[in-house]
Formats: C-alpha cells, sequence, structure tokens
C-alpha cells in the first residue's frame, strides 16, 4: 500500500506537470495568435421580430374591474415550475402557466391595497403598494420590492376633487413577502419596518400641506417604479426614476415646488428579505447607503444628449455578457429605446440606441391604424422584457430572443381606460 501510494502521487505529479505544460503551450499560440482567443459577442442592434401577441385580453381574462395591468409587467417561477406574470395595479392579480408562453388569468386576487395598505399616516408606509420587483430564491418565498403611492390629500380629505390625488402624490418604496408562493402577501415589517426608500417629500405637518399647493400645481415626488431585481455578484439591484422637489423654493403664486433632483437612480442590497440597508449608485465603483442622500441621478445619453427617458426594465444577455436597459421617452410615442452597461457594480452605460421597427409598430391591433396614438410606444406602455428560455426563478436572463411585453390603454386613442390588454411582441438581438 505504501509503494502504490507513491507510486500514484508519482504519477499525479507526473500529469499535472504535463498538464501546465499544455496550459503554457496554449497560451503561448494565444499571444502569438490572438484570433484564437475566445470573444465575447458585441450586441449590434435590437429590432422587432413579429407581430404582436395577445397575452392579457381584457374581454375574456377580466375577472374584476380593478384587474388592470397599470405598470411593467415582471414574472417568477413557483417551485413546481408553474410560472407567474403580473398583472401590477395596487389591487394585484397574476397570470399563471407552464411556462411564459402559455399563461392563464387567475381570478384570485392576491392582494388587496383597499383592505391591506390604506393606512392614511403617512410614515407607516403603507397605502397602494404595486408588486413591481418580486424575487425568490425557491419559489415559494418571495420578496417584492414595490412602487407604493400616498396621497397629501387624504389627510385634507378632498382626494375627489380635480387633480388633487396626482398633483399630491408621494411614492416611496417597500418590500412585501409571500411564504405560499405568491398567493397571498403580507407587509415585510410593521409600519415604517418595510419602508426601504422614501425618496420623495414629507407632507404631513409641513407648510406646503398647510397651503394646499397641491389644489394649484404638480407637486408629485419619489422614486417612481423601481425595475425588475438582477442578480450580480452578491448584490440585487433595480434601477427607478425619481423625481425630488424642493419646497424650500416653493413660489407661492403658482404652488409649484421647483425639482432638484431628476432621473435614474440604481439601487442595489445583500439581502432581499431586509428591508434595511440599501445602497445608491454615487459612481464609479461607490455605492452609499441611500440615506447619505449623495447618490447620483443619470440619463440616458444619444449623441451626448439627455434624452427624458420613462420607467426602464432590464435583463442581462448572456451572449455578450451585458445588461440590456429599456425605456421609451416622455411625452409622444415614439420607438423603444435599450442601452447597456457590461456591470451594475460599475456601469458604463453605452450610448442610447433604437430599437428598430418599434417606432411605427401598430402596438394595439385592434386600435386605429395609421394614427400617431397606436404607432411605437410611450411611457403609459409600460414595457418590459422577458425571454421565456431564461434560467432560474427570476426571468433575469436573455440568449438572444426576448419578448417586449407592454400594457395597451385603449383611452390613449379615445377608448376605455378600464380596457387595458397585455400584449408581448418578440425581439432579436444581433451581434458582431
Amino acid at each position: 500500500m505504501h509503494k502504490n501510494g507513491r507510486f500514484s502521487l508519482a504519477v499525479l505529479n507526473l500529469a499535472v506537470f504535463f498538464l501546465i505544460s499544455l496550459l503554457n503551450r496554449s497560451s503561448q499560440a494565444q499571444e502569438a495568435n490572438p484570433s484564437l482567443i475566445a470573444t465575447v459577442p458585441q450586441i449590434s442592434g435590437i429590432r422587432i421580430a413579429g407581430s404582436p401577441v395577445i397575452v392579457f385580453d381584457h374581454l375574456k381574462d377580466k375577472h374584476e374591474w380593478d384587474q388592470l395591468p397599470d405598470a411593467p409587467v415582471t414574472a417568477w417561477k413557483n417551485a413546481d415550475g408553474t410560472v407567474n406574470l403580473t398583472i401590477p395595479f395596487y389591487e394585484e392579480f397574476r397570470m399563471r402557466g407552464p411556462d411564459l408562453l402559455h399563461l392563464k388569468s387567475d381570478p384570485n386576487k392576491i392582494y388587496s391595497s383597499m383592505t391591506q395598505a390604506s393606512d392614511p399616516v403617512e410614515n407607516h408606509y403603507n397605502y397602494f403598494h404595486w408588486f413591481l420587483a418580486p424575487y425568490t430564491v425557491d419559489g415559494n418565498n418571495i420578496y417584492a420590492l414595490t412602487h407604493t403611492e400616498w396621497y397629501a390629500c387624504v389627510l385634507v380629505g378632498d382626494c375627489n376633487q380635480g387633480n388633487n390625488q396626482i398633483d399630491s402624490w408621494a411614492t416611496t418604496n417597500n418590500s412585501l413577502k409571500s411564504s405560499d408562493g405568491g398567493a397571498t402577501w403580507s407587509a415585510n415589517g410593521l409600519n415604517q419596518a418595510h419602508l426601504v426608500i422614501d425618496g420623495g417629500d414629507h407632507w404631513t405637518g409641513s407648510q406646503e400641506l398647510k397651503q394646499r399647493v397641491y389644489r394649484k400645481a404638480l407637486d408629485h415626488s419619489g422614486i417612481f417604479t423601481p425595475s425588475r431585481l438582477i442578480q450580480e455578484g452578491a448584490h440585487y439591484y433595480s434601477i427607478g426614476f425619481q423625481v425630488h422637489r424642493d419646497f424650500s423654493k416653493l413660489d407661492a403664486s403658482t404652488g409649484l415646488a421647483p425639482v432638484d433632483r431628476y432621473g435614474y437612480v440604481l439601487i442595489r442590497t445583500k439581502d432581499i428579505t431586509n428591508p434595511k440597508g440599501w445602497e445608491a449608485w454615487v459612481g464609479g465603483t461607490k455605492f452609499h447607503t441611500f440615506t447619505q442622500h449623495d447618490y447620483a441621478n443619470f440619463q440616458a445619453q444619444q449623441n451626448g444628449v439627455a434624452l427624458n427617458g420613462s420607467q426602464v426594465q432590464l435583463i442581462y444577455d448572456q451572449h455578450a455578457q451585458e445588461y440590456i436597459v429599456v425605456f421609451v421617452i416622455w411625452g409622444a410615442n415614439g420607438p423603444v429605446y435599450y442601452m447597456t452597461t457590461k456591470s451594475l457594480a460599475a456601469p458604463a452605460w453605452s450610448d442610447a440606441a433604437v430599437v428598430a421597427g418599434s417606432a411605427k409598430l401598430r402596438a394595439n391591433p385592434r386600435g386605429p391604424s395609421n394614427k400617431a396614438c397606436n404607432e411605437g410606444f410611450g411611457a403609459a406602455n409600460y414595457i418590459s422584457i422577458l425571454d421565456p428560455h431564461s434560467p432560474g426563478m427570476n426571468f433575469e436572463f436573455t440568449t438572444g430572443t426576448p419578448w417586449l411585453f407592454y400594457v395597451v390603454n385603449p383611452a390613449l386613442c379615445g377608448g376605455d381606460n378600464l380596457q387595458r390588454d397585455i400584449y408581448r411582441v418578440k425581439l432579436a438581438v444581433r451581434y458582431k
């Protein structure tokens, strides 16, 4: 045994020697001929690669009036492989099926803000939650980062007058949880314990509330519509859109507080189960806790000009090994744009480019043709990007053939605001 052990060790050492020699020769050959080095393809474009397919049809899939898509959809898988697609609203529903392309509307409401989150106390942060970033590691326990709306007019009782609700709108981001695969949800901590970020104005006891400035002007604030969570390294990332106002410079005549922060905010956490400890990107590789207020607001750029982009959604391209961020421009309909970065831990955003074929796409096949209201995409289409072939539980990845999911609101062409549908259209990523 002792001799055999020595012999085996000698053979092992010899094998290791030859392996090292082989690797050295391979390295030398690559240095002599760089073309032998494996290259990662680069994204050279993204285009529309099909026609719209309806996902949620209000004519047959809507079971209650408030089953209404009102934000970008996201998805997760349960432990048994069942796919869940969100129907995000303050009354939350979902669609379910064996995969992302074969979904049925679930008539069971999974969360009701009207009954579970209508607390008028501002610093309880428990008023009208939209589930925008659900994430699970086991398919049973799910944690969602929310877009949470509260309105200063609830303290006065005049929300039903004019635009008071929207004009006094303050958004926070909170953590909700489910332990039954998403069938039921609750706040991840009582009162302010489930607060993740308070990125807007605090109205209670303020001079602006006393003056009822929202009766004169739009004074909304906060970090709106955070994107899906996506993991890089030890962190989970999301991108929200912030409007922050300086009420110390309130114009008494107009009732308007000027915006002093505007644009995207990149946030992250190491622990999705803990509402505390979220960080925001400062620049380079630096992230600081959000409460330090030294984070960067940034915007997409095209040829050196800032684009006034709306909420984003993102996905990781496994071929190009970079993140794709899709968005549209606030205002009139137009194309879908995208930008990329190799890392979220040290983001370096590419110049924004247009998704070919998106500017003139007839987004609503039921809607009018050759009309600007039904050509291209706007912020109210709430675009998202998902790939049915994505590995894992949370549809974070693509291999080049994702689908653009989006909401159609007939009201944009004079129809009924409550008759919203969800469509998807296939995308094709080109590489070079």
